[in-house]
């Protein structure tokens, strides 16, 4: 089970394949269409978009980072890509209206520099829905401290940027096979909590600071 909001695939999503697939700036069928654009990758791969999630970015695959901690039988392991030239801060003034899907069943982004951070975070035990709403909101949060601990600038405000104006994350976890045996909760106190946290600030922390040097 995959929850996030990527273009392809966003929402909770029973998949077996996340993609991370780069794109070039300037690119108007990725910008302009981008769940048709990303369903063709996903058909590319000989792979079923049904069963995808997918999301973009113009920062460079190659320089992603990946980060993993475990305890007590949880392992947690996340993958981040990173670009700051479109740092923002939370709050910052909108350069653009409310987004409406279109005909061609996809969403125009705005044209902005290449610069998102994309997290993509694997647990290998079965977490509630609630639980996985409780992930993706840590997953959030550890982007943010490792943006401020960076001390990245928003480019519209010139305060200290929480992320970018086009982050993506994806939290994905085995689908429960019964109640007994699924986390229930997944915030701070906990296990769960702790170690997504961990593995999402320091991928984070590397993917960001091999983007701004």
């Amino acid at each position: 089970m995959v929850l996030g909001w990527a273009p392809l695939g966003g929402g909770f999503k029973r998949a077996d394949l996340i993609v991370n697939h780069q794109i070039q700036f300037g690119d108007r069928a990725a910008t302009e269409a981008p769940r048709a654009y990303l369903t063709a990758v996903v058909r590319a791969l000989k792979r079923d978009p049904r069963r995808a999630v997918a999301m973009m970015t113009g920062a460079k695959i190659a320089r992603a980072s990946h980060s993993s901690v475990a305890r007590d039988g949880l392992v947690v392991g996340a993958w981040c890509t990173a670009g700051c030239s479109n740092a923002l801060r939370v709050g910052d003034r909108a350069t653009v209206g409310a987004p409406r899907a279109t005909e061609t069943g996809g969403c125009k982004l705005p044209a902005v520099e290449p610069g998102t951070i994309n997290i993509i975070v694997a647990i290998n035990q079965s977490l509630t829905r609630a639980a996985m709403a409780e992930a993706l909101q840590i997953a959030v949060e550890a982007r943010v401290a490792a943006i401020l601990d960076a001390e990245v600038a928003s480019i519209r405000s010139g305060a200290l940027a929480t992320g970018t104006g086009t982050d993506c994350i994806a939290i994905a976890a085995p689908v429960p096979a019964s109640r007994e045996n699924t986390i229930i909760y997944c915030g701070k106190h906990t296990l769960p909590g702790e170690l997504i946290g961990r593995a999402v600030m320091r991928s984070c922390a590397i993917a960001v600071a091999r983007a701004v040097t």
